[in-house]
């Protein structure tokens, strides 16, 4: 699919998203909703997701590096971010990370490996940070659903220490095995999890990957409070990133088509589900997503024919090695 095209299918997914709350919604708060507005936030929402780009870039060098490899050059990896960040790809943003490393480096596994480990790396971040909320609010006995608190409590060190206990390079090629038969996508997986010890045991080599992913974070969550505060909403800052973690239950760069209708749809009622009216909620939502997909679609989609030979020698590659497979075989 053209990415002119996805981007188009991509935007009627979100509409479609948003229309269907709207109506279950009403209608007619849904239009209340706009006539609370505080315009003057819509700056802080603009501002912060033009910082969120740069602390990007600055995580996403840093990672790119890892396995040996040299620093790609900045204007490089502005475009691969910014062509990431875009709504067309079915493959989400690390589809096309996965592609720009692996036409750039020729090594497809590290390119796999280095992606994961960004994913992985993101998540090391944000989970944490929401995880102890989520305990902080169980201590309180806060009017917040407590199905919503008990996985981030629970769930996030658990997950995590079991993720770092399986990466551990001398268990990966044990683990990744099934049935006796190595699986690939396997040990890429535990490999690429198995980068944060790395990021961990050399935290000033590697200070720009988690610089650059608190900087990120903070920015686009600053984005979607400037939401909130534009309908009138001020819930808090505890309860702002727990609604923003549950909304990106799978972060924007890893949903296909830049996460149109899921994201739209999880964090309106991750909204609702801290005690936030449903109505302004989803006003909020639309007012961030505005600015986090619908505005970063055109940048997105001159950065993806920028990177077009980047990503065609990829494809290249994968063309070569299917044929010299099957030419084996």
């Amino acid at each position: 699919m053209r990415p002119v095209v996805a981007s188009a299918v991509a935007t009627g997914i979100a509409a479609i998203a948003v229309l269907a709350i709207a109506r279950a919604t009403g209608a007619d708060q849904v239009g209340r909703a706009f006539d609370d507005l505080h315009a003057g936030w819509i700056a802080l929402i603009a501002g912060a997701e033009l910082l969120a780009y740069p602390a990007y870039m600055i995580a996403y060098r840093s990672i790119a590096q890892v396995h040996g490899h040299a620093p790609l050059a900045l204007p490089l990896v502005a475009r691969v971010v910014i062509a990431g960040f875009g709504p067309f790809s079915i493959g989400g943003g690390f589809g096309i990370d996965r592609q720009a490393l692996h036409g750039l480096h020729e090594d497809e596994r590290s390119a796999r490996v280095r992606v994961i480990a960004l994913g992985v790396l993101e998540w090391a971040v944000l989970a944490p940070t929401t995880s102890v909320v989520a305990i902080v609010f169980l201590a309180q006995e806060a009017n917040i659903l407590p199905s919503l608190l008990w996985p981030w409590a629970i769930g996030v060190p658990i997950g995590f220490g079991f993720a770092l206990w399986a990466s551990v390079p001398e268990r990966v090629e044990r683990l990744s095995r099934i049935r006796g038969k190595r699986r690939e996508w396997l040990a890429s997986t535990l490999e690429g999890v198995g980068v944060l010890h790395t990021l961990i045991r050399s935290p000033r080599v590697y200070v720009g990957a988690w610089l650059g992913t608190m900087l990120y974070w903070a920015a686009d969550i600053a984005a979607f409070y400037g939401g909130l505060r534009t309908f009138g909403l001020d819930p808090g800052a505890g309860k702002v990133i727990l609604a923003y973690a549950t909304g990106y239950a799978a972060t924007r760069r890893s949903l296909p088509l830049g996460g149109a209708g899921v994201t739209e749809a999880l964090m309106t009622y991750s909204l609702y589900w801290v005690r936030e009216p449903l109505a302004p909620a989803l006003a909020a939502v639309i007012a961030y997503r505005v600015f986090n997909f619908l505005l970063a679609a055109t940048p997105a989609l001159i950065a993806r024919h920028q990177l077009a030979p980047v990503l065609a020698a990829a494809d290249r590659l994968r063309r070569a090695k299917r044929r010299s497979r099957d030419s084996g075989a």
